[in-house]
């Protein structure tokens, strides 16, 4: 008798607002959304944080997608967005455990596609609470309706912290071997420690170089005011310059001419009343 193998990983967006998840659906309804089959009224004219989530039967999140998304005004999701989510997931670096493993993670500063980084966003905390863990606590109570496995009852997440494990468990199946070994377990999670401190190093050069980029850029704009200023100052200072021969010019021509009037008035004076006569 054939079984029907259920698929490994259900697909699912995610949308938050200022306090936190705002609302839930499977991937086929969020491409109708991109298809304009449908509309969300609800974020009509905004530019919405979403997240895309590659999710397991036992309700773990395997991989996530921190991106944006437009909707203009009729709450549909503008034409032009265009975003590989699925093989950004798969092509992802490694991220934090989420109670199944390290998850695939794409958001901003931890994305190796420079294209996409102006629409990805980094969780952070909405009015307390962390965004990760709000993912957690969403996908736990499984209000999209994930069917889990008939073999296995669903574990309860725990939603109180987030921690690092081993590669191997990130996605289920018969080739996983579990370790026992303590030793084995040490080196596991310092070797997981290792690749996370690299990611975390090339991020922050990333950062670094793109500062000096700034740097530099900021140093030649102000070059460039510099230069401009001078030649300002400078054509300033020659129309300073000529405005001021100019009256050097007229002075010394009035210096001649008071100079011919003196010589008449002497004139004058020094003829004798005959002369004049």
């Amino acid at each position: 008798m054939n079984t029907v193998r259920k698929p490994l990983l259900t697909e699912a967006v995610m949308f938050f607002s200022e306090r936190g998840i705002a609302k839930e659906m499977l991937y086929p309804e969020f491409e109708a959304l991109l298809d304009g089959m449908v509309s969300s009224p609800e974020f009509a004219d905004e530019t919405v944080e979403a997240v895309f989530l590659q999710i397991s039967n036992r309700l773990h999140v395997r991989g996530a997608v921190f991106f944006t998304i437009d909707f203009d005004l009729d709450g549909n999701i503008n034409s032009l967005w265009n975003m590989p989510l699925r093989t950004m997931a798969e092509k992802a670096g490694r991220g934090p455990d989420m109670g199944g493993g390290p998850i695939r993670l794409v958001c901003l500063g931890f994305s190796a596609n420079p294209k996409f980084r102006p629409h990805l966003w980094k969780p952070g905390q909405r009015e307390g609470r962390s965004d990760l863990l709000m993912i957690k606590e969403a996908v736990t109570r499984n209000t999209l309706g994930i069917l889990g496995d008939d073999e296995e009852a669903l574990t309860v997440l725990q939603t109180d912290r987030l921690q690092m494990a081993a590669e191997d468990a990130w996605y289920g199946g018969s080739n996983v071997v579990s370790i026992d070994s303590s030793s084995a377990a040490a080196n596991e999670k310092s070797r997981a420690a290792a690749e996370i401190g690299e990611q975390e190093r090339a991020a922050q050069a990333a950062q670094i170089a793109e500062l000096h980029e700034q740097i530099d850029q900021l140093v030649q704009q102000k070059h460039a005011e510099l230069i401009a200023l001078r030649q300002q100052h400078e054509d300033h200072l020659a129309i300073i310059q000529g405005e001021l021969g100019d009256i050097k010019n007229e002075l010394a021509q009035q210096q001649k001419l008071n100079a011919a009037l003196k010589r008449d008035m002497s004139k004058l004076q020094s003829r004798t009343p005959t002369d004049v006569g």
